[in-house]
C-alpha cells in the first residue's frame, strides 16, 4: 500500500512539474544583442532618429559619462534641463537650469519658451551648452539645441540619454 501511495506521489509531481514547466516560455532567453528583452529594432529606429537630427541640425552629442565627467571636473558650461518644470523639480542633472522646450519640435516652441531659453543660454555665444531632456526618443532637448545654433552659439551639445540616462548610471540628481 504504501508503494502505491509513493508512486502515486511521485506521478503527482511528475505531472506538476510537467504542466509547469509548460507555462514557462518554450522560446529560448534572448543572450545577445543591445537589447536583451528583443526591442533591438526599437533601439535601432531611436539610434538612426537621433543621428538624423544631429546630421540635420548640426550639434554636437555627448554621453552620459563624459557629461558626468564634465560636472565633476567643474568645467565651465550651461547645463540645460528641457522638460517641463514640475519633471525638473523632481530630479535634474547637478548644476542644471530649466528651459523648457517642446517635445514636439522647435516648430512648436512658443515665444516665451524662445525667451525663456535665450535667458538660461546668456550672453557668450562661444561658451559650452549641454541641453537634455528625459531620454534618447524625447525632442525637447533636439528643439533647444537646434535654437541654440539658430541663436548663434558655437559649441552647443546635446545629451540625448537626458536624466534617464544620468539615473540608469547611478549618478546623483539635485533637486
Amino acid at each position: 500500500m504504501k508503494l502505491k501511495h509513493l508512486l502515486l506521489s511521485l506521478a503527482i509531481m511528475a505531472l506538476l512539474v510537467g504542466a509547469l514547466s509548460g507555462c514557462s516560455s518554450s522560446e529560448p532567453k534572448k543572450t545577445t544583442g543591445t537589447s536583451v528583452d528583443g526591442n533591438e529594432m526599437k533601439i535601432e529606429a531611436a539610434a538612426f532618429s537621433l543621428i538624423k537630427a544631429q546630421q540635420e541640425a548640426g550639434y554636437q552629442l555627448v554621453d552620459t559619462a563624459t557629461l558626468k565627467s564634465w560636472v565633476d571636473e567643474g568645467k565651465d558650461m550651461i547645463v540645460i534641463d528641457t522638460m517641463p518644470k514640475d519633471f525638473y523639480g523632481k530630479g535634474h542633472v547637478p548644476g542644471a537650469l530649466n528651459a523648457e522646450m517642446p517635445a514636439t519640435g522647435l516648430a512648436d516652441a512658443t515665444s516665451e519658451q524662445k525667451q525663456n531659453l535665450e535667458q538660461v543660454l546668456g550672453a557668450d555665444k562661444d561658451k559650452l551648452i549641454v541641453l537634455y531632456c528625459g531620454f534618447t526618443a524625447c525632442g525637447r532637448s533636439d528643439a533647444g539645441a537646434k535654437y541654440a545654433l539658430e541663436l548663434g552659439y558655437t559649441n552647443v551639445y546635446r545629451h540625448p540619454g537626458g536624466i534617464i540616462a544620468w539615473q540608469d548610471a547611478g549618478y546623483e540628481t539635485e533637486k
